[in-house]
């Protein structure tokens, strides 16, 4: 027993040790860096692949607090062949708004053997330089759904930059997928540039999505297409419609809409009554999943 203890200690005190000795290393390594010492900045650098001890999260937080400085020292492993490493490399990149790195993260964005490469699609976003825009719109006709998801975000947030080359894209016949992330796109984006392109797309494969972003645009302009589709076969895009003419809708509409009040599909009716109050200034009622009557909750409280 006694002799079981005695192991049991001396392994604390070595864990111990352990424990405070890689701090002082680490504390030793962003001095000599933040004295300009590169030896030291790539040091650290390095050590990004290093799980123990959470190592690679304290390096990446001493290297966004060296801020432009650690940049050069980053921008070699955007390709690293560890996955831990190269991933913190990325992430540090984009938080670290390095411009020069959208080209070294493009490629890796159109590496199909490239594992888990949304993240360079969500650094380029984060670093909001234009010359992020191309390889996220090329981005949108990748099979990966991840890739897809994240450059639909980072054209999102590189907002008004992006506006043009994804109205580009959708004049190029692109594929379906590509098709239904740029219109959510510029939905997101809400640009008065889009109107023209969306209406155009209202009869096409992603016309659900196009209605959905002609209500996010809230632009009378879109009154007449939303209108056309108030009683499309598809109870999504009724409801979207209904829900889209809400700001933008006058009295004008309220007959054609207050159709749908005995619509089939209970959300559709709540929607209805809710946009026909925005357009009327008038309290409507519609019949719910009981068969009672009543007003639709205000959304906006």
């Amino acid at each position: 027993m006694v002799r079981r203890l005695l192991s049991l200690l001396l392994l604390l005190l070595l864990v111990g040790c352990q424990q405070t000795s890689k701090p002082i290393v680490l504390d030793e390594l962003a001095a000599a860096a933040r004295a300009g010492e590169a030896q030291a900045l790539n040091q650290l650098v390095g050590l990004l692949g290093e799980a123990g001890e959470r190592t690679n999260d304290r390096v990446y937080a001493l290297l966004l607090e060296l801020g432009e400085d650690a940049i050069p020292a980053l921008l070699p492993l955007v390709k690293s062949q560890d996955r831990i490493q190269r991933e913190y490399v990325i992430a540090a990149l984009g938080n670290l708004k390095a411009v020069a790195a959208v080209p070294a993260l493009a490629e890796t964005l159109a590496d199909d053997q490239m594992g888990r490469r949304y993240i360079a699609a969500w650094a380029l976003g984060e670093i909001g330089s234009e010359s992020a825009v191309k390889p996220l719109v090329g981005a949108l006709e990748n099979q990966d759904e991840e890739v897809r998801k994240y450059a639909t975000r980072s054209l999102i947030k590189l907002n008004r930059l992006a506006v043009l080359p994804l109205i580009e894209l959708l004049t190029l016949n692109p594929t379906p997928l590509a098709e239904a992330a740029a219109v959510r796109a510029l939905g997101d984006i809400a640009d008065p540039r889009a109107v023209e392109i969306l209406l155009q797309r209202l009869n096409g494969a992603s016309r659900a999505d196009v209605v959905t972003a002609l209500g996010k645009l809230k632009d009378s302009r879109t009154i007449d297409a939303l209108v056309s589709v108030l009683h499309d076969p598809v109870w999504q895009i009724r409801m979207n419609a209904a829900m889209a003419l809400g700001p933008v809708g006058t009295d004008k509409q309220a007959a054609v809409l207050e159709t749908l009040l005995e619509d089939e599909v209970n959300v559709v009716r709540e929607w209805t009554a809710r946009s026909l109050e925005m357009m009327t200034g008038r309290r409507y009622a519609y019949r719910n999943e009981a068969g009672e009557y009543v007003q639709p909750y205000n959304i906006y409280h």
